[in-house]
Formats: structure tokens, sequence, C-alpha cells
């Protein structure tokens, strides 16, 4: 997923009553600081807030949002106030002091739909997973911005999160974990299958370690909630960590166990994935952590030479697809898995496989044509933008 129709970075500029040569050059500079500030502190909407309105109304300029950048902040009132001293400041820095110290939220449904606006309406971005843990930032009318483990910013509506603050984080962190390592089921009422559903869970879902009932785990919500999942479905997750073996052959094969889910635009769990969810799932099945959207996995991991074929690539390699502008820089706009012999596995309509060779019957010829880069991610983790999950569940705003 790319970068286009994200909304959390927001510079809009209002002017009342703006008629004459002498407003429209102020415009103009105002504008004009507002994308020199843009550019050199927030050049990443994904990353960054930098949520800024600027009003003029009778010869007063007011600042108002909200970001998550003081020195961004400094240097936009520094900019506006040789325009107009008299500028008053009205942004917030976040996280916003009306959070009130609860700067944690774990997430207490299997998979939480976070968007690009706090909106029902908006652009779905990403998803979170049961147990996870994400920054607070700033809560609005039912809903919070949130920071996710990768640095990825959001809006989570209020009842898929338990806020906390940094003690009680510590004791939900510090808590021995389970984590589900099936691709889909149930948790229980009782230590039976034919007990009462408590939720549905997805694989990576994180759940609080209470008991172990010989076939079944006694476990906990974030927000308290009782209940049994079998054994069979879930792992201690130390266990699990230290066990898994991070190898082409494996991602590969774990791939394969996604083929056939839907495509959804947002989408980073089982239950539907989109092209850079699809793999940042695969690797979340190997204890690993990407980036969220395939422009962003892009710049991270080894690179590995294309530029003279396919014989470099290995299985488990990211293949980047899209095309390169005329400035040179890159526009990618869709990611798959290498699988090895030309072929690859993606999320493109559904989960599914295709060949670069053009003799093969399921030939992809759109994206091998525009394939222009591969990164290679074994052998890059703790590397810039790629962290272990179990590291990653213990975050720090």
């Amino acid at each position: 997923m790319n970068m286009r129709q994200t909304l959390l970075l927001t510079v809009a500029i209002v002017m009342v009553g703006c008629g004459t040569p002498q407003d429209a050059a102020r415009y103009g500079a105002l504008k004009a600081a507002l994308d020199s500030i843009r550019q050199q502190y927030a050049p990443d909407r994904r990353d960054e807030v930098f949520d800024v309105q600027i009003a003029e109304r009778n010869g007063i300029v007011a600042a108002r949002g909200a970001t998550t950048l003081p020195d961004g902040k400094s240097a936009l009132l520094q900019q506006l106030r040789t325009l107009n001293p008299d500028v008053v400041d009205e942004v917030r820095l976040l996280p916003d002091s009306a959070l009130r110290g609860r700067l944690y939220g774990v997430i207490n449904v299997s998979v939480a739909d976070a968007r690009m606006a706090p909106d029902y309406a908006a652009e779905m971005g990403t998803q979170f997973l049961l147990g996870n843990a994400v920054s607070l930032l700033q809560y609005d009318d039912g809903w919070y911005r949130v920071r996710g483990a990768e640095g990825y910013l959001s809006w989570t509506e209020s009842s898929e999160l338990v806020p906390m603050t940094a003690e009680e984080f510590q004791r939900w962190s510090d808590a021995p974990k389970l984590i589900v390592t099936g691709i889909y089921g149930f948790t229980h009422e009782t230590p039976s299958p034919d007990g009462p559903h408590v939720s549905d869970v997805v694989f990576g879902d994180i759940l609080k370690f209470e008991s172990d009932n010989g076939s079944y785990y006694g476990v906990s919500y974030p927000d308290g909630r009782r209940a049994y999942i079998a054994r069979q479905h879930c792992r201690r997750i130390e266990e699990w960590a230290a066990e898994v073996q991070l190898s082409g052959v494996s991602l590969v094969t774990k791939a394969l166990t996604l083929r056939g889910i839907p495509y959804t635009w947002g989408g980073t769990s089982p239950k539907a994935l989109d092209c850079s969810g699809f793999s940042r799932t695969v690797y979340l099945m190997h204890n690993v952590l990407l980036r969220r959207d395939a422009s962003q996995q892009a710049k991270t991991g080894l690179p590995v030479d294309i530029s003279d074929g396919y014989g470099q690539l290995r299985p488990g390699d990211l293949l980047f697809f899209g095309r390169t502008m005329r400035n040179g820089r890159e526009r990618i706009r869709h990611v798959a898995l290498y699988m090895g012999d030309d072929r690859f596995i993606h999320a493109s309509g559904y989960v599914r496989v295709n060949s670069l060779n053009p003799d093969a019957p399921d030939y992809d010829a759109y994206n091998t044509r525009e394939l222009i880069r591969a990164t290679r991610i074994i052998g890059a983790v703790n590397t810039p933008g790629i962290k272990t999950y179990r590291d990653a569940l213990k975050l720090t705003p």
C-alpha cells in the first residue's frame, strides 16, 4: 500500500476576505513557508503528524492544529512571525495532554481496522492485531490517533483498544503471553470446543496466559475478559520466537497457507490482505515485523541486483513493482514474495501465484514489465525498518 489518499499530514490555508494584491502576496508567502516546513520536517505523512491550519482574519494570523514535531512547530512559528509578528500559536503538540498520561493502547479485538481519518467512511490504512500495543497521540470524538509499533500513523475506534498508563502497560507487557499460531479460530468460555465463543482470533493475536488446563490454555484479554483457547492453536510466545526458522523454504511454505485470501485495501491480517499486508503477514509468521507500505518496505533490507536478470534472487526475497519517474525517483505500487524458479506469490484480487517467465502459463506480463527493485530480509533483521515481532510488543512511545 502506498501514500496516495493518506490524510494524516494535512496542511491547509484558510484566508478570509483575500481580495487585494497584498492579501495574495501574504497568501503566497504563507504557502511557501508551510511547504518549506513540511518538506524539511515531515516529508512522509505516514511517519509524522503536521496537521496544521492557518487562518487570517482582520489582519490577525492564527496557526491551529496538531503536530508530533516540536522543532517543526517552532520553525513554522518563526517563519510566520517574520511575516506577522503577532501570529497566534494554537498548535498542540502530540501526544495531547488531554490523554492524561494514558499514552498506550492495547488492541482488544482480533483485528482492529485503522483508518486515515477519524471516520468510518475514511480510507482504511492498516490493521492491528489483538494484544498489540500502539502509542496514543490524540483523542477525537470516539477515535484515537495512534502510532503503530512500526511507526505508521492512523486512527482507531476507541472501543477496539484499552487505553493504559505507563504502569498499566508495563504490567500487561511483563505478563506471560501466548501467540495464536493458527490462521483462524475462536476462544471459548469453557475449555471445550463446544463452549460459547468469547471471540475469534487470527494468527499473530496475543493473549495473556493465565493457566494450563491440559488441552486448553486459560487466557485473558487486555480488558480483563477470560477465555480458553485450544493448545494446538497457540504457543508460549518465547518458545515460538526461539524456535521459528527464518528461511526461504519456510517463508514460501507459510505464504502458500494464505493462498486465496481476498485482497482488501489496508488489510494486514489473515481475514483480508493488501499486497504489503501480505508480505508483512508472511514475515510476521517468522517473528519479523516489516514496515507497513510497499514503498516503505522497499527502503529496508539488503538490495538484490536484478539488473541482469533474476539469477541473484532467492526464495523469500521481496519484489517491488512500479515505475522510475523522470526525476529518478521510484514510485512503488506493489510488492510480492519471490518463491524461486521465476515464480512469485502476491495479493492481487486474492493471494495468488504468478510467474516472471513469459513462457509460463501463469505469466504476469504487467508486473514483470514493472519490476524495478528487490530486497532481502533474511540477514537484515534488526536493521532500520525491520525488527522482531516479540520486541515490537514492548512498545515505548
